[in-house]
């Protein structure tokens, strides 16, 4: 139904001259009654193209694929569209770019359709069995056929097993330090215990499929975070300045029919590993090709080659390293290496410079580990950034030194300032430092909003030497902060309409930075909260009633408002109070928050705010006290019992209390006082958050650890877990994998699911 290839007036378009020259004339009233039919045929021609796209799998809309899995005999997974998560964000952030603002989903309903026939012809292989773990879940996976790890009797006339050492090698150091994990080749016993995450593994008829739930991101040209005075040569990888260890890159397989190796899975760099890295490319003969398996050159330099997949690169005031110069270390007591040489400890990400080498400035290429698309990351969403048509100047920030750039953040600001404040989107388009001291002042700007924000796939680093103030009694105005990792404070002075944090990080505590060990140590802090807002103004009258502070996957610490501020929004992101009460008021030790709307969150520490109008699927891991509990809902949440809310509904651990009350009420009749009383202790000593790592900087930050309670782990709406990571849908991803295993594994075999992170 295509009249025309033209982008607009397709009707008015096939007119003849004469009648469009008569209609203009006349004012154009024909050319504005075609376009409505233009409308209502470009929505048909669309629909009809539709319709032809469904026909195909790759290309289909999502109600679609579970009819076309159908056609294959294939049973259905939990997909995304079983998800039933709101759409709060599209409402709130109606500037962005979108068009679609949920988290992106690794649920694999579409490929796993897409390659039913593929997996069907390849029936039972390990190959195949591994490459289905790793469509289905999104994971990195390896499978291992543990019968080829079993210690056998060898019989030297028939099925000779060359490969099965009777004895352990202790001088490979690199080949013992994978005993006990996934790509382990040594010999065991055989083990008949049921298989689990930690034991009974070692069995004929068993199989593992080891996951990686953590992914690793990639950061380029970050700038190492010096430990300490100016040229000294101990550095950080992380420009925190923390230690963490260095992930290597998830490389794709190049061959259907093989196995995953290290270098496919993203996990922590194994020092061993890199050592026989090292030690195997000094072995090469010469030429040498200038990179090794794990280090190398991220981008084209002239006189460099390329790695084909690198995971670390370290430049030295913009020159490379090269490969012959790096040695791997155990800097836990920063030894200073020899010569033009550096020394990396990939365990604890830390790096220090030879006597021979310029004192810097060092930048480095490396991938770090992290659960989720959550905080400042290096990670695609494009969907997230302001939409630039609203905007009345967008203003880049880089190194370039282009025209029309500027080097600093603050300049950009200056040009803000210059131009009258109008509407204002500064981009930052590197993952530089930016060590500035920034101050925004609302009051003169023409404008109504200003956004910070990174550019896609960019994560710069905002060093704040005093907090980030913003003055001016503007409640009309908005500031944005997007894909920014900020080691700092926000300061509200004045009054805003709204503050909003879109994908980025405020370090909770400010700074993470570790102290100089060669220095006597510093005194504690006192926590200081990572935002703040006025309660009143110089003259002494309510400051910031409109206010609106709203975070969507974004981690913060502590948040101090006013009460009677609008709300306090948060999706998908964590609240950490590091020790100290995660939200409260301000003025008063005890002073209350303003109204709270929380969806698939983590907050821990203490709350105190006015009310909560809605909290679902949220983890309040510490003591919770709304004032006003007539109003608001909270479901589906972890929540302490002795905290004060609205009404809850199927929350932990009340719900687990419960059942576990009913159920032993059904088996031995009513029970006394004292023993419902045990029952509840019981419960809530069991159902409570655990976490694979508490503090901020370790890549599996507030991960629910594997040994937690399963009420939290599967304790949301649809039966994923309950915080931040709710949108990750980790135990749906694991139950299609089961679901898909029963109808492709060999029969007679049993098999594991193991998490390596």
């Amino acid at each position: 139904m295509a009249f025309s290839n033209a982008s607009s007036d397709k009707l008015y378009g096939l007119l003849p001259a004469y009648i469009r020259e008569r209609d203009a004339v006349q004012g154009e009233p024909l050319r504005a009654l075609l376009r409505i039919g233009d409308r209502h045929t470009d929505a048909i021609e669309a629909d009809i193209l539709q319709l032809l796209a469904d026909a195909f799998v790759e290309t289909c809309e999502p109600w679609v694929v579970p009819y076309i899995g159908d056609l294959v005999g294939t049973t259905p997974l939990f997909d995304e569209s079983q998800v039933q998560d709101g759409d709060t964000a599209q409402e709130i952030f109606a500037d962005l770019q979108g068009p679609r603002l949920r988290a992106p989903l690794a649920l694999r309903g579409r490929v796993d359709v897409a390659k039913t026939i593929y997996f069907r012809r390849r029936k039972g292989t390990l190959p195949m069995l591994e490459e289905l773990a790793r469509d289905v879940t999104g994971w990195a996976a390896h499978a291992v056929e543990f019968f080829e790890l079993l210690r056998w009797t060898q019989w030297l006339r028939n099925h000779l097993r060359t490969q099965a050492a009777g004895t352990v090698e202790l001088r490979n150091i690199e080949r013992v330090d994978r005993l006990g994990g996934a790509f382990d080749e040594l010999q065991h016993n055989v083990d008949l215990r049921p298989m689990s995450q930690s034991d009974g593994w070692y069995n004929v008829k068993n199989i593992g499929f080891f996951l990686w739930r953590l992914r690793a991101y990639g950061l380029h040209a970050v700038r190492a975070r010096r430990l300490g005075a100016a040229g000294d040569f101990r550095y950080h990888l992380s420009p925190l300045g923390n230690s963490a260890p260095l992930f290597s890159r998830a490389r794709p397989e190049g061959d259907d029919a093989g196995l995953a190796t290290e270098l496919h899975v993203p996990q922590p760099i194994r020092p061993t590993r890199f050592f026989a890295d090292m030690q195997g490319y000094a072995a090469l003969p010469l030429p040498k090709p200038g990179f090794t398996s794990l280090y190398g050159l991220f981008d084209a330099l002239p006189g460099f080659n390329v790695a084909p997949a690198p995971s670390i690169m370290v430049l030295v005031a913009g020159t490379p390293v090269p490969a012959e110069n790096v040695r791997c270390r155990n800097l836990s007591t920063w030894s200073q290496p020899k010569a033009s040489n550096i020394g990396i400890d990939v365990a604890l990400g830390r790096l220090v410079l030879g006597p021979d080498l310029p004192a810097g400035p060092v930048d480095v290429y490396y991938f770090m580990g992290f659960p989720a698309d959550l905080g400042g990351g290096p990670y695609a969403r494009r969907a997230w950034l302001m939409q630039t048509g609203l905007a009345q100047d967008v203003l880049v920030v880089n190194a370039t030194g282009a025209p029309g750039t500027f080097a600093t953040v603050g300049a950009a600001l200056t040009r803000w300032v210059a131009g009258g404040g109008r509407n204002t989107i500064i981009r930052i388009g590197d993952n530089r430092t930016y060590d500035e001291a920034l101050v925004i002042d609302t009051g003169p700007a023409s404008g109504v909003f200003l956004a910070i924000e990174a550019a896609d796939e960019f994560r710069p680093h905002l060093l704040l030497a005093t907090p980030l103030t913003i003055k001016g009694d503007r409640s009309d105005f908005s500031l944005t902060l997007g894909g920014c990792l900020i080691e700092g404070r926000i300061d509200v002075q004045g009054s805003l309409r709204a503050l909003r944090l879109i994908h980025s990080t405020l370090v909770p505590g400010v700074t993470i930075a570790e102290a100089d060990p060669l220095l006597p140590p510093p005194p504690p802090l006192a926590i200081e909260p990572s935002i703040t807002a006025a309660a009143i103004d110089a003259a002494g009258a309510p400051a910031n009633l409109h206010l609106s502070v709203e975070l969507a996957f974004s981690i913060v610490g502590p948040v101090r408002l006013p009460d009677h501020a609008e709300a306090l929004v948060a999706l998908d992101s964590i609240i950490d109070g590091v020790g100290a009460p995660a939200i409260m008021g301000v003025g008063a030790a005890d002073a209350a928050g303003p109204p709270l709307r929380l969806e698939r969150t983590t907050v821990r520490g203490a709350v105190v705010v006015r009310q909560i109008d809605l909290a679902t699927e949220v983890i309040f891991d510490g003591l919770v006290s709304a004032l006003r509990i007539q109003v608001g809902c909270v479901r589906f949440c972890y929540v302490d019992p002795l905290s004060r809310t609205p009404r809850r509904y199927r929350c932990q651990p009340d719900l687990a209390e419960r059942v576990a009350i009913e159920t032993a009420e059904a088996a031995s009749g009513p029970l006394s006082p004292a023993a419902i009383t045990d029952i509840r202790t019981a419960m809530r000593r069991r159902v409570r958050p655990e976490y694979a790592a508490e503090p901020y900087g370790q890549p599996a930050y507030l991960q629910l650890s594997l040994r937690g309670p399963i009420e939290i782990a599967t304790g949301a709406e649809d039966g994923s877990e309950m915080g931040a990571y709710c949108h990750m849908k980790q135990p749906q991803r694991e139950a299609n994998l089961k679901t898909r295993l029963e109808e492709y594994l060999p029969f007679g075999l049993d098999y594991g699911v193991i998490y390596v992170t």
